[in-house]
């Protein structure tokens, strides 16, 4: 009953349908947000680019990474082992745990999940990555990202651009 209140209620700008194109989550252009959800499109790109990010890494990383991709305490950590690990500072679970304000309990069943699959390993009392994390082609993936990236913050800037010649 609750339901049928708030389908009633949807406007045409809640359904925000997407033009049909499958190669993308939704074609920018298209779509013009709801006005009650602030700076709409901007969040819409961001989002679109944060979708992608993660659909790329499940990609890039295979089954048994993408079975834990519903977590996104899983990505946290993993991305955060990797950053200290480039930087030569192997982590600490309290460490990742206070940082990331995840209990360390989560932390250390997540490191021991990534631990098991090859992508962490113990150093000690801390963690930080495998050679495992040197995927194949791993330079075209990468520049799959960042051309993600560069495109989102080209439409970004165009949007500012376009607010500022408004606000004047």
């Amino acid at each position: 009953m609750a339901s049928e209140r708030n389908q009633s209620k949807a406007t045409e700008w809640d359904e925000c349908p997407a033009s049909g194109n499958s190669v993308d989550f939704i074609v920018i252009d298209d779509i013009k947000p709801p006005p009650r959800i602030e700076m709409g499109r901007e969040r819409m790109l961001l989002s679109r680019l944060y979708l992608g990010l993660i659909q790329t890494m499940n990609e890039d990383y295979g089954a048994e990474f993408a079975k834990h991709s519903d977590s996104a305490t899983y990505r946290s950590i993993g991305i955060y082992v990797f950053l200290r690990t480039v930087t030569c500072s192997p982590v600490r679970a309290s460490t990742i745990a206070q940082v990331l304000k995840i209990p360390r309990a989560t932390v250390l069943k997540r490191l021991n999940d990534m631990e098991k699959l090859g992508y962490v390993e113990h150093v000690g009392n801390a963690y930080r990555m495998t050679d495992k994390v040197n995927i194949p082609d791993l330079k075209q993936k990468l520049q799959k990202r960042i051309d993600m990236i560069m495109a989102t913050a080209r439409e970004l800037s165009n949007l500012n651009i376009a607010h500022s010649s408004l606000d004047r």
